[in-house]
């Protein structure tokens, strides 16, 4: 019975041996490789039924992808009016809220229609380690080709296979029709929210802005004086939180009002 030593000596010897071992080493690595990435998809697809997106879901998977990828920090930022917003993150990064300004790669990476890629830099303000052997990745997530944030990463050993770039477009995707589901019920809460702040009669009168009628067409219509369809615009754009009436029919027509 050979020892490991011997064994050793025979590969050696024989490079057919030696090269079908390292190809049974490879096929085995791969293996692995394909079920970590498989046990990724199916945690994070679990989640998200459960518990939909939310901060939970999204600090967990980033934790996965940390793991999966050798790094020792990590972001999560979501873009929200021009500018993006750290949702969640790990390590030596910005806090959790702080907004960053899209400026220069993150402009670059973010300009609709966006291109997946990874990012490679060093140095752009997202990290608060300052340290300069730490090699940085940044991919976009986009739904349609539309702009929805950044994923982060940092790390000394931080070199991605082409497994794990095929791994991160697509939880990068699926990133992003979460993040404009979870988008899309927010405002309709907002907006229902909006809605049921708004009296019968305020209602009604919300509802004809968009026709752009005057104080005393809309009073004629709905048979009240001109004065006090003045005074419930006043009490709509307050509750609207906008400065005038034009605003106020934008939004009238944004909830299903038509002209």
């Amino acid at each position: 019975m050979y020892t490991d030593w011997h064994m050793s000596n025979e590969i050696k010897k024989n490079p057919t041996q030696l090269s079908s071992a390292r190809a049974f080493r490879q096929s085995l690595k791969e293996t692995e490789s394909n079920e970590s990435h498989l046990r990724l998809y199916l945690e994070f697809g679990q989640q998200l039924f459960m518990r939909g997106w939310n901060v939970n879901t999204a600090s967990s998977l980033l934790h996965s992808l940390c793991n999966l990828v050798s790094a020792q920090h990590a972001l999560l930022a979501i873009e929200n009016m021009g500018k993006l917003i750290i949702y969640t993150q790990i390590g030596q990064t910005l806090p959790n809220g702080a907004r960053i300004p899209m400026m220069g790669i993150l402009a670059q990476m973010l300009k609709n229609p966006v291109q997946f890629a990874l990012y490679e830099n060093k140095n752009t303000q997202l990290w608060t380690h300052l340290d300069s052997l730490h090699h940085e990745c940044l991919i976009p997530i986009a739904i349609g080709q539309h702009a929805k944030g950044v994923i982060g990463f940092s790390g000394k050993k931080l070199t991605l296979s082409d497994m794990e770039r095929a791994s991160l477009h697509t939880i990068s995707g699926i990133i992003a029709l979460a993040i404009s589901q979870h988008q899309g019920i927010a405002r309709s809460e907002s907006d229902q929210s909006i809605l049921e702040s708004l009296t019968p009669r305020e209602r009604e009168i919300f509802a004809l802005l968009p026709a752009g009628l005057s104080n005393k067409e809309l009073g004629h219509k709905l048979s009240i004086s001109s004065g006090t369809v003045k005074i419930h615009v006043e009490r709509i754009l307050n509750k609207l939180g906008v400065k005038d009436r034009t605003q106020a029919a934008v939004k009238a027509v944004e909830l299903g009002y038509k002209s």
